[in-house]
């Protein structure tokens, strides 16, 4: 019988120093950069990487409690290692159309909880290749996790600057929606770091759809850039989700509706008319 290996596939980008906590988990660890010897190179400390995992690790255990929900993916194979390594390094990128290539965050779980159980089967074990199973974590609201099997043997790829793995015009729209999910989740967790009653008794769909209406409110008004959005949430969460339609809300829809002012200063403007109106309630009530 064939033996199986275990290995988790953790996205560099979305942990400070995820080398140094690495280092600080396992004592000799067998970490491979898989934007290394690509075209994307410059970026391989903050991209996906590889490393080898020892059952019952502090590794494995750290995993499972921090990073396993939006940072990386379990997966095991009964391949060599150089070969689930290439592989793994031919799916990092993807083309578009005729001629466009794009970066594919496959690594991240919330992304790939769209795609790859969605792909017919014969496309599915294709883009598994040497990868035998790979466990996905729950969606939001669910209790358990998932786990996809590859159903026959593929042959493994190997990394081209030309991308071999395309994606049509269907599955561009359903990574475009896990991209949106993903936003929505870093942005509640904006929220209650720096506005902890905000959402505190909301269940889960209902902050799901706060965000949703955060953002779509942002974007109706010209603002999509993360940073953006961000703040357009700040005063959400002290304006109230109905922000700017309220009635109360008359001195910032006329900020918004300045021509004289840059998109920018606009955001400057509310930001400064949300503080002149707390310091003003804050006078009211000593």
């Amino acid at each position: 019988m064939t033996s199986t290996q275990a290995y988790l596939l953790l996205d560099g980008a979305q942990m400070d120093n995820l080398l140094v906590q690495i280092y600080q988990l396992e004592d000799t660890p067998e970490i491979h950069l898989l934007y290394q010897n690509t075209h994307y190179q410059a970026l391989a400390e903050v991209g996906p990487l590889l490393i080898k995992l020892s059952t019952g690790s502090r590794l494995e255990q750290h995993f499972m409690e921090h990073w396993q929900a939006s940072a990386g993916l379990w997966l095991e194979t009964d391949a060599g290692e150089s070969e689930l390594v290439e592989h793994l390094r031919s799916l990092v990128h993807v083309g578009i159309g005729s001629d466009v290539t794009v970066l594919l965050r496959y690594h991240d779980p919330r992304i790939m909880r769209h795609w790859l159980p969605e792909l017919p089967p014969d496309d599915r074990d294709r883009t598994m290749g040497p990868v035998l199973r790979m466990r996905l974590p729950a969606l939001p609201g669910e209790n358990r996790a998932g786990e996809i099997r590859r159903t026959k043997p593929a042959t493994a790829a190997r990394y081209s600057n030309t991308p071999w793995l395309r994606l049509n015009e269907e599955q561009v729209e359903r990574l475009n929606r896990a991209h949106l999910e993903e936003f929505d989740q870093r942005l509640l967790a904006h929220i209650d770091r720096h506005f902890p009653d905000c959402l505190a008794d909301c269940e889960t769909n209902a902050r799901l759809a706060w965000a949703a209406a955060c953002r779509q409110s942002a974007q109706a008004y010209g603002y999509s850039a993360a940073d953006e959005v961000a703040q357009w949430a700040n005063l959400c969460a002290l304006l109230g989700i109905d922000f700017p339609q309220a009635p109360a809300h008359q001195s910032y829809q006329q900020i918004l509706t300045t021509s004289r002012l840059s998109h920018e200063k606009r955001l400057e403007h509310l930001a400064l008319e949300l503080q002149r109106h707390l310091l003003t309630d804050k006078e009211v009530t000593v």
